[in-house]
């Protein structure tokens, strides 16, 4: 893949102690782009990257899902270990602006979650949790030149 200007960190950005609330950006979409579609700007630590188009749907599909619970319980997994009753999403949207103060830009997919789970809220007060991280399945679509482009579906 060719060199990328700057690669994002989905760091939690801000933590409130009292309400025991993170907060950041999920997810930063690629804006710029080469004439064979790659992107110049951002990409995610694991070298993927996805458009405003399809960070928005999977910001909008993850709400989705968070309202149509099959098990009973609500709330957020850990570690992708898909069996929630660690937080509750308290905040789930699409940055219309730049938030300085939670390092957003505009169009980038932002949380906060209500941490309810004791160890997990230590493990956020030790650093051992520091950010956040989109789950899901990729289909990766070839682009000209011979790089791929990972879609969220």
């Amino acid at each position: 893949m060719s060199k990328i200007a700057k690669s994002f960190e989905v760091s939690i950005a801000k933590v409130d102690e009292v309400n025991r609330i993170v907060e950041g950006v999920v997810y930063r979409p690629s804006k710029v782009f080469k004439a064979d579609g790659t992107p110049t700007d951002y990409i995610d630590s694991q070298g993927d990257w996805m458009t405003e188009d399809d960070v928005k749907k999977a910001c909008h599909k993850f709400a989705k899902k968070l309202t149509i619970s099959k098990s009973g319980k609500t709330g957020v997994d850990k570690h992708h270990n898909e069996k929630a009753g660690y937080g509750v999403v308290v905040e789930n949207y699409i940055a219309k602006a730049d938030i300085p103060d939670i390092d957003a830009k505009a169009g980038d997919w932002c949380a906060a979650v209500e941490v309810t789970d004791e160890a997990t809220w230590k493990q956020v007060q030790k650093r051992e949790i520091t950010g956040f991280s989109m789950g899901g399945n990729a289909v990766y679509i070839p682009v000209e030149g011979g790089e791929e482009d990972a879609t969220n579906d």
